[in-house]
């Protein structure tokens, strides 16, 4: 996974974009101009007539937009929001600092989902679903985004048949996540289940600390527990090794 093209959600219309397609995956989504709208909101006017003291970085767009992947031709679709930043800089020539205005855009919904990084096919197909619901999050709510993670990691305990629950006096009385992480029998990566956990709990709390470069953190955290339980590169390399010796040549494919 490659953090940094998700660190930063905003782009400019003169953006290069590096997102994964939805569907074929390739890095080749294209900003179409010429489908891209945008307007400013009525709380924004209104707030800019009846202020004196009113500056241009207060203005809020509301935006509508479209992708097209290059590659295979499939259109993302995104709404969002947009302000103009200042962008300035030192003329030397004049000798004075120059003020200049770029509009940034941050979507806050995307469909299809783009997919933060690849899940393993061989990933349980209701960890797969979850981790999908926290990619649609991802644009919008960072707390939401956290939560469903964290419920991934319920589901995958689930998979592995850890235990959910203890009995004693007769009653039936739920065992933490963090309990069941503990006795997950995968034991090398139980500190990357834990350390993802955590982030998920802070979600859970909505308590609004959390900043974009969590989530992508415990996107990489959660990308390379799934590759090690479902993407065993070591046998898929003797897989192919051995089908290569067997037929003394190149392997039959599909």
């Amino acid at each position: 996974m490659n953090t940094d093209n998700w660190t930063k959600k905003h782009f400019t219309e003169t953006s290069k974009f590096n997102w994964n397609c939805p569907h074929c995956k390739s890095k080749s989504l294209e900003f179409l101009k010429d489908k891209f709208i945008t307007s400013e909101t009525q709380e924004s006017k209104n707030y800019r007539l009846k202020n004196d003291d009113w500056e241009i970085e207060w203005i809020t767009l509301n935006i509508s937009g479209q992708l097209k992947c290059k590659n295979c031709e499939e259109v993302v679709y995104f709404l969002g929001i947009g302000n103009p930043q200042e962008n300035g800089h030192y003329d030397q020539h004049l000798d004075e600092f120059v003020s200049e205005y770029e509009t940034y855009f941050s979507p806050t919904f995307v469909n299809p989902t783009i997919h933060l990084f690849e899940i393993p096919k061989d990933c349980p197909e209701l960890v797969t679903d979850e981790i999908i619901a926290s990619f649609k999050l991802f644009w919008c709510d960072l707390e939401s985004c956290a939560n469903k993670i964290r419920t991934s990691l319920e589901i995958l305990m689930d998979e592995f048949k850890v235990k959910k629950y203890s009995i004693g006096n007769g009653k039936r009385t739920p065992i933490a996540l963090h309990h069941r992480i503990e006795k997950f029998p995968k034991k090398e990566i139980t500190n990357i289940l834990l350390a993802i956990k955590w982030i998920g709990n802070t979600g859970s709390h909505r308590s609004k600390d959390l900043e974009t470069i969590d989530i992508v953190e415990t996107y990489s955290l959660l990308e390379y527990a799934l590759n090690k339980l479902f993407k065993d590169t070591e046998r898929e390399i003797k897989k192919i090794a051995k089908e290569i010796n067997s037929r003394k040549g190149k392997r039959k494919r599909k």
